[in-house]
């Protein structure tokens, strides 16, 4: 069964994060902390990725947490503006989840639909959707914390590798497969990689509707519903709050303000959305491309099973992050009045500059590899191409960490 946080163990949790990270900067020799002082920034709660010990594994439930981050930054402690974190709040978080979870109640209603009438086109019109929602998510990297972690929704939504054997063997049981049953599943058994794994299945991503038994039908109905299930409480929790508690919309927007024990000060919030830019870079330069590439293992792609990690995933994750910096939902045409972007250009223009241009740089290298990259993650052809495209995500990581972070 997969692990919940109660709600009051939700504010705990993050409120010792937020709390460790506005311990920084540590104070100079003589006066108060400046640009040389560096903290350690924690984040807590479940992770998705590497959650139930992957196929046939036998580790435990979480796993270490996707936004977990062990590096010292040198912090400058100066960031006042809470305006910034409202307008990332109602531009970017709310637009994104929003958009998230149509997509995944659309995907939920194609699935009855491909079950009620199993057709090739159907079963296209499920894998649209399930690419949407799929974007969508990955999109949401930079704002992982708080609820998405804390409270199980990543690990329930996006834990990766699933358990195949797990799958395979719940498939092959006369257990039942609703909606109240796959709640109960471990998070390797269910959410969007298990839909995948059904809907696109091993070889080539070319099942066919004929390869369907009435077994998996069944279970792709409830894998579909328990995932927009999970999705609409998870906007829930920042729009309206969770078991009396609070929006975190509201806890985040408050920063600063007296009683507010997760984030104490503006500058807490500054490097709760910082450390997510920096997580979700890490997240795609280094943990999903660099490590499959040096591995050359295609299975460690997270997207394999639909071969689309490049356009899914990476690319996804990659604009999560200039959504975080820029303070920008292009897919609604939301734009922040303020950003982090504007801060920075404030104090620096020259460094403002250099982060967007490296951020295009990102973009375009990605978009440079040939697809799908399932294939040309071990075509001998592609290697300068993922090479570059590491490098350059890399580098967007390095500035931000390097000359963004100094300014904070």
């Amino acid at each position: 069964m997969a692990k919940r946080f109660k709600a009051v163990e939700l504010f705990l949790a993050v409120g010792l994060a937020a709390t460790v990270a506005a311990c920084g900067p540590a104070t100079t020799e003589g006066g108060e902390g400046g640009e040389g002082a560096s903290t350690e920034s924690v984040e807590g709660g479940e992770g998705g990725e590497g959650g139930e010990g992957g196929e046939g594994g036998e580790g435990g439930e979480g796993g270490e947490g996707e936004g977990a981050s062990t590096e010292d930054f040198k912090w400058a402690g100066t960031f006042d503006n809470v305006e910034i974190l409202s307008e990332f709040t109602e531009n970017v978080v709310l637009p994104q989840y929003q958009q998230f979870s149509g997509e995944t109640a659309a995907l939920s209603a194609a699935i009855d639909a491909f079950v009620a009438s199993p057709s090739d086109a159907a079963l296209d019109a499920v894998k649209r959707e399930w690419a949407a929602a799929r974007t969508s998510w990955e999109q949401t990297e930079t704002f992982a914390f708080g609820p998405a972690g804390a409270l199980g929704f990543d690990g329930a939504m996006d834990s990766w590798p699933v358990n195949k054997t797990d799958i395979d063997a719940i498939l092959a049981s006369d257990d039942a497969v609703d909606e109240a049953a796959v709640a109960e599943l471990g998070d390797t058994e269910r959410g969007m990689h298990a839909i995948e794994y059904i809907i696109f299945g091993t070889e080539g991503a070319n099942k066919p509707v004929a390869d369907f038994s009435d077994r998996e039908l069944a279970f792709l109905q409830g894998l579909g519903a328990d995932l927009a299930t999970q999705a609409a409480a998870l906007l829930a929790s920042w729009t309206d709050g969770v078991d009396g508690q609070a929006p975190y919309s509201e806890v985040f927007t408050t920063a600063g303000t007296d009683g507010n024990n997760i984030y104490p000060t503006v500058f807490a919030g500054s490097q709760e959305l910082l450390v997510g830019i920096i997580d979700s870079l890490t997240e795609v330069g280094e943990d999903k491309l660099e490590a499959a590439f040096i591995d050359q293992d295609v299975t460690s792609l997270e997207s394999y099973f639909s071969q689309q990690t490049l356009e899914n995933d990476l690319t996804s994750n990659l604009q999560s992050a200039e959504n975080g910096y820029i303070g920008s939902f292009p897919g609604g045409s939301s734009q922040a009045a303020v950003s982090i972007s504007d801060y920075v250009a404030g104090i620096d223009p020259a460094v403002d500059s250099e982060v967007k241009a490296s951020i295009a740089d990102a973009k375009a290298a990605l978009a440079a590899i040939p697809l799908p990259l399932e294939e040309s993650l071990v075509d001998p052809e592609a290697k300068d191409e993922i090479e570059a495209a590491v490098e350059a995500i890399l580098t967007v990581k390095n500035t931000i960490a390097e000359k963004v972070i100094p300014l904070i």
